[in-house]
């Protein structure tokens, strides 16, 4: 049975993850993009063309592909950026869609937290978009802390992602996480609950119709 699906998206480190975790404890299943991208990355022939591409510096020294190293030399400019995507893309949307029908069949709802939300065309559709952001300097913090890495590097990655703007401004709400966190938890939760009593709303409807 299809089930609605939700899905989270904006800049790095302007709070997907932890927006999506709270608004998947209404019954959601979570499904985390980026975890999975992980999972990508360990295809042989993905890793294969990713050091056809940028070299052997982007595995680690057991040969596995080294998500930090990765990332410093994606996030460098743009065309490494978009190469990184097209290699990864193929086998990464096929691992999202797997989880979205396995996760559907015992979930009121599904929460997908993809940075690339518009720019995945999946075969499933997406109900409802939720963007999330904080101010520059908070999520300059928190790239630094998380990923240990220089200011300038920060701003590299948060500049990378500019062209993705106008694509979020497509979503369908937005919350702020600069807050503290149970406001950033009830702002979600008011946005689900929302959501989703529409969308019950309109299958009890589409179902009056039928009978």
């Amino acid at each position: 049975m299809r089930v609605p699906v939700i899905g989270v998206t904006g800049p790095i480190a302007s709070g997907k993850s932890t927006v999506s975790r709270f608004i998947a404890e209404g019954g959601g299943a979570l499904v985390d993009c980026d975890a999975l991208g992980a999972k990508a990355l360990e295809a042989a022939d993905v890793r294969r063309k990713l050091v056809a591409a940028f070299g052997a510096g982007v595995l680690s020294p057991r040969g596995a592909v080294s998500r930090r190293s990765l990332a410093r030399i994606a996030f460098a400019s743009d065309r490494n950026l978009d190469r990184l995507n097209r290699i990864v893309r193929p086998r990464l949307k096929k691992i999202i869609t797997g989880e979205v029908l396995k996760r559907r069949v015992e979930a009121d709802y599904i929460v997908l937290d993809a940075v690339l939300l518009f720019q995945y065309k999946f075969k499933f559709k997406i109900d409802y978009a939720v963007v999330t952001k904080a101010r520059l300097a908070k999520r300059l913090a928190r790239i630094m802390r998380r990923d240990g890495i220089s200011r300038a590097e920060a701003l590299g990655r948060i500049e990378r992602q500019r062209r993705l703007a106008d694509d979020w401004r497509k979503a369908d709400a937005v919350v702020a996480t600069d807050g503290p966190l149970a406001r950033v938890r009830m702002d979600a939760g008011r946005i689900r609950n929302r959501f989703l009593a529409r969308a019950r709303a309109k299958r009890r409807n589409a179902r009056c119709r039928r009978s």
